[in-house]
């Protein structure tokens, strides 16, 4: 390719290649095992022996266009803008917590807990871009005597719808398949990871409601983002 092509080739290259509307960006998600003294535990553990801490996180960086723009004779501006590129930053950190009187068994258990929140996070790209796709089709309002602040205020309602929606996707998902999970786990003999398989399988077929009323009996553990 000679100089004038190339030089070409970079005066359009924006053009040529053009950023999806649309994109997500995923870390790999970070683990780790923390063991603590059951008689002074952790704020975030409780009374539990052990417990699995996980946080599906999402940021979102943002593109817009301004569609309407006044000032107040208040010094307010007023801002109503669309999103026209959404890219989510997603993160899964995952802290198991142990006591140091924690039965093997117990551990087990929690180590299924944590690859549950792994195998969900595989396809969380898809509730988050469908997620960014519904932030596209809406319009964002904004007010502030500060004109960016008015335009930050837009973008963090956008920023938060997205955060929330792929929250809700990928969290009532993990939660479900705990209820199956933690049917089975106090009398599985097989391998931790088998147990993982066959609460997704149950999950993808609708058995979390039956199982989450067969359970009543057995005890339950906090699911709010906790095991």
């Amino acid at each position: 390719v000679g100089v004038p092509a190339l030089i070409v080739l970079i005066m359009f290259a924006p053009r040529l290649f053009k950023f999806a509307p649309v994109e997500v960006s995923k870390a790999a998600p970070q683990i780790e095992k923390r063991i603590f003294n059951i008689k002074s535990p952790p704020a975030d553990v409780g009374r539990n022996e052990s417990t699995t801490l996980y946080k599906f996180g999402c940021d979102s960086d943002l593109d817009y266009k301004i569609e309407e723009e006044t000032k107040g004779s208040n010094g307010v501006y007023h801002i109503r803008l669309k999103v026209t590129r959404a890219k989510a930053n997603l993160t899964l950190p995952i802290t198991i917590w142990l006591s140091q009187i924690v039965p093997d068994k117990r551990s087990q258990i929690e180590d299924g807990h944590a690859k549950i929140c792994e195998r969900v996070y595989v396809d969380a790209h898809i509730p988050a871009k469908e997620a960014c796709a519904r932030a596209l089709e809406r319009t964002y309002y904004g007010q502030s005597t500060d004109r960016q602040r008015a335009i930050d205020e837009a973008l963090n309602q956008a920023r938060e719808e997205i955060k929330q929606q792929y929250i809700d996707a990928v969290e009532s998902r993990v939660k479900d398949v705990y209820v199956i999970y933690d049917f089975y786990a106090p009398n599985w003999q097989e391998p931790t990871e088998v147990l993982v398989d066959k609460a997704l399988q149950e999950y993808e077929v609708g058995k979390p409601r039956k199982l989450s009323t067969t359970s009543d009996t057995t005890p339950t553990e906090k699911t709010d983002g906790t095991k």
